[in-house]
């Protein structure tokens, strides 16, 4: 049996940093709603939960994770390492196996 591995490009999910839907982030600009230069855990969780189906909860959750020295707000740069983080981790989800002598995935 002849198996290959489909990896999908970093490229799809290059687009990350600037999506808005959930599961995604926004350009830290966006975020950064009275614009000091950080993100604050409030500033955070209301642009979350704006337009999406998270909670409060949820994106407080997702605010410690992005959140790296615990400091209570976030840094373009720790923004950027996160989204880095979830790239990396989404294109090592995708990868499939496909078994090419039945065609099936």
């Amino acid at each position: 049996m002849k198996r290959f591995a489909i990896i999908a490009s970093a490229a799809a999910a290059a687009g990350a940093f600037s999506a808005a839907s959930a599961g995604e982030m926004a350009s830290f600009t966006k975020i950064d709603a009275n614009g000091d230069g950080v993100v604050s855990e409030t500033e955070f969780v209301d642009y979350k939960t704006a337009e999406s189906d998270i909670s409060e909860a949820e994106a407080s959750e997702k605010f410690a994770k992005v959140d790296a020295n615990f400091d209570g707000s976030v840094t373009e740069a720790e923004m950027e390492a996160a989204v880095e983080k979830w790239k990396d981790k989404k294109d090592a989800d995708v990868e499939v196996d496909v078994d090419t002598d039945s065609g099936s995935y």
